[in-house]
C-alpha cells in the first residue's frame, strides 16, 4: 500500500488511454482488459507519470476539482493504490 507523498505514481507505459467527455477508459493490450475511469481518476492517471508526486497530484486535483465526496487525499490515495492493485503502475 503505498502511503509516501514523495511517491512519484508511473504509469505503464503499455496502457492505452481513450479521454471520454464524463472521464477516461484504459485498455490494456496484453491482458484485454478495460477500466473506465470517473473524471477525478481520469485526472490523476494524467499525471501519473513519475515526474509528479503523489503530492503534487493532491494539489493539482484540489484546484481543478472542488466538490469531493470524501477527503481529496484520502481519494487521491486510494486511486492509486487501486491502479497499483490492478498493476496499471510500475
Amino acid at each position: 500500500m503505498i502511503t509516501d507523498y514523495e511517491y512519484p505514481p508511473k504509469k505503464r507505459d503499455s496502457i492505452l488511454m481513450k479521454p471520454l467527455d464524463d472521464g477516461a477508459v484504459l485498455y490494456e493490450p496484453e491482458t484485454e482488459s478495460v477500466h473506465t475511469l470517473n473524471p477525478s481518476a481520469a485526472f490523476i492517471w494524467v499525471y501519473c507519470d513519475g515526474a509528479h508526486s503523489i503530492g503534487d497530484i493532491i494539489e493539482l486535483i484540489k484546484k481543478q476539482f472542488t466538490d469531493f465526496e470524501q477527503d481529496p487525499e484520502t481519494a487521491v490515495f486510494d486511486i492509486i493504490n487501486k491502479f497499483k492493485s490492478l498493476d496499471l503502475l510500475i
